[in-house]
């Protein structure tokens, strides 16, 4: 059964690896419309998660919204001398996430707290395509794949001057992952049954940021620590033999910065430039039954996205946004597989306000045009054309106590 375990723990490490999934671009309807161009700005409750020293000055405010996301990802892989022959496409599955921000000001502090989704994911392959994969007799097999992490994130800042913010947060992942894949025990190239992955778990970690404003520019800088969530759970083989797993996953370093420009009072033009440390993770260790088993070589790379965004205001009830950022693959081709598609993206994103007194209504959407890889056999992956597009919209809404 080693081979078996070897190949679903490498998919499992994978889910920590899906670093396009991992970190969801946009958090806030309003930064999901401006391409999460956003630390800079930071002007309402979702600076808790871009900027937490954004919260000076805001209104009292309570905050929610919903997000939506919809991967559309193919895979197709030609092997004639192995009689593999294969076209296949995810299902249109939805993987929704419910955020809840609020912001509270005294004098020169600011307090906040977010239980909101910073990541998640999934990606669900069926039908006679993957009959190559799972045999012609055996298409019940499922290829699946989900990923979610909520954060608990209780906030502070304080304003040191009229113009220089300091902010500080708290965050308390709670990691969920779950996957399917067909199994070939024997290595004999016959998928003989089903392994299925359900571990959870618990990760801390931290944040700092600075926020420089005046009438013209608005300047932000966020540091994230890393975040070692420990999952534990089961490993079911065979739908009968479970096996006990525990498997430790990293959310990297992240540092943002953000400059803001208001060249005058209705149009903001913002300019990020957002950093992933994902080489810092050189391996994992998964624990199967208290057995530690051998180190798993990871090949990501270091990741950054550029981002640029802008809000204009039409009048005083309402607002338009747009965006485009460019997110890049961090994931090797020496690890990539169907279940955690990862791919070099640029991203469409525009949005919308309404104001009403102490109410605002946000919507925002963006469609990231995944670039197509070509992988040659290497490694555990899984060699072939890879495609990935996602769609994703969020709506939202705000109420300012006074």
């Amino acid at each position: 059964m080693k081979k078996g375990l070897q190949l679903i723990l490498f998919l499992a490490i994978a889910a920590g690896a899906f670093a396009n999934g991992l970190s969801l671009n946009s958090i806030g309807s309003k930064a999901f419309g401006m391409g999460g161009a956003f630390v800079g700005l930071a002007n309402d409750a979702s600076a808790i998660h871009w900027n937490p020293a954004g919260m000076i000055g805001q209104k009292n405010t309570v905050q929610l919204f919903a997000t939506d996301v919809m991967p559309m990802a193919s895979y197709s892989y030609s092997n004639t001398a192995y009689g593999i022959d294969v076209d296949a496409n995810t299902e249109m599955n939805h993987y929704l996430s419910p955020n809840l921000f609020g912001v509270y000001n005294y004098k020169d502090f600011a307090f906040g707290l977010g239980a909101y989704v910073p990541a998640g994911l999934g990606a669900e392959w069926v039908g006679a395509d993957l009959a190559d994969f799972s045999g012609p007799a055996q298409t019940e097999f499922e290829w699946m794949s989900e990923i979610a992490v909520f954060n608990f994130s209780p906030a502070a800042a304080y304003k040191f001057t009229e113009n220089i913010y300091l902010g500080a947060a708290v965050n308390i992942y709670y990691g969920m992952m779950e996957l399917k894949r067909p199994e070939d025990m024997n290595g004999d190239g016959a998928v003989e049954t089903q392994t299925a992955i359900d571990i959870s778990g618990v990760g801390f970690g931290s944040v700092l940021s600075l926020k420089l404003t005046n009438d013209l520019l608005d300047f932000g800088l966020t540091y994230k620590t890393p975040i070692m969530v420990d999952f534990s759970g089961t490993m079911t083989v065979a739908e009968v033999n479970e096996h006990d797993l525990d498997l430790s996953i990293e959310w990297p370093t992240w540092i943002g910065a953000g400059l803001a420009v208001k060249p005058y009072k209705e149009l903001i033009v913002e300019f990020d430039v957002q950093y992933t440390n994902w080489n810092e993770m050189k391996a994992l260790h998964p624990v199967v039954d208290g057995n530690t088993s051998e180190p798993m070589e990871l090949y990501w790379n270091d990741a950054v996205q550029y981002r640029l965004g802008a809000e204009y205001m039409i009048n005083k009830e309402y607002s338009v946004r747009g965006g485009y950022y460019l997110d890049p693959a961090p994931c090797g081709d020496g690890t990539l597989n169907i279940l955690f598609p990862s791919s070099t993206n640029h991203a469409l994103t525009g949005g919308v306000s309404y104001y009403n007194r102490d109410l605002t209504v946000d919507f925002g959407m963006e469609y990231l045009m995944g670039m197509s890889r070509q992988i040659a056999p290497s490694g555990d992956n899984m060699p072939g054309s890879h495609k990935m597009d996602i769609f994703a919209f969020s709506i939202g809404g705000s109420y300012a106590f006074r």
